[in-house]
């Protein structure tokens, strides 16, 4: 199901868990997307910018303080859902030998063995992550010191990136 009304990045994080089996966590992400979208719309806002219109005017006036209030509150619930996905940690995938991760984005976490025709040229677990980060990079050969080395790597992409490390 590719969504579009939702926004890219929440359709891909639904599809995901859509593929994964969980479908009462994409369902409610979607739901409570769509929501936030209507009340942003009651509004009468205009996308890209929240509080202002795009064609030069003054900026709009809520016309209904109480579905500000609820866009707020829409806001503040997707933000706790990604809060608690990335508090989660890696999660382990269906395949035993690779585990997922959520920060800013989903990380992926496998083991591979060596193959040089394919680019893997040692044994162990590689990291990948959104565009413009990591693209299979080896990380170690045991999982435990893969994790915790592909944590430091995450963070420092992120400080890069977002001067942050959250």
């Amino acid at each position: 199901m590719n969504d579009r009304s939702v926004g890219v990045e929440i359709d891909a994080t639904a599809t995901w868990l859509e593929e994964r089996g969980i479908r009462g966590a994409a369902s409610l992400l979607r739901r409570v997307a769509r929501q936030r979208d209507e009340a942003v719309h009651q509004l009468g806002l205009q996308s890209g910018s929240p509080a202002y219109r795009t064609d030069g005017a003054e900026p709009s006036a809520p016309r209904d303080l109480s579905a500000a209030a609820e866009a707020a509150m829409l806001r503040t619930d997707v933000a706790r859902f990604q809060a608690l996905v990335e508090r989660a940690g890696w999660l382990p995938d269906q395949d035993a030998k690779r585990l997922w991760r959520w920060r800013d984005g989903w990380w992926e976490l496998s083991h591979r063995r060596r193959n040089p025709k394919d680019g893997y040229h040692d044994t162990g677990w590689y990291l990948w992550g959104p565009a413009g980060s990591y693209d299979g990079e080896w990380v170690d050969p045991h999982k435990g010191p893969a994790m915790d080395e592909a944590e430091r790597l995450i963070t420092k992409h992120r400080t890069a990136i977002c001067g942050d490390g959250r």
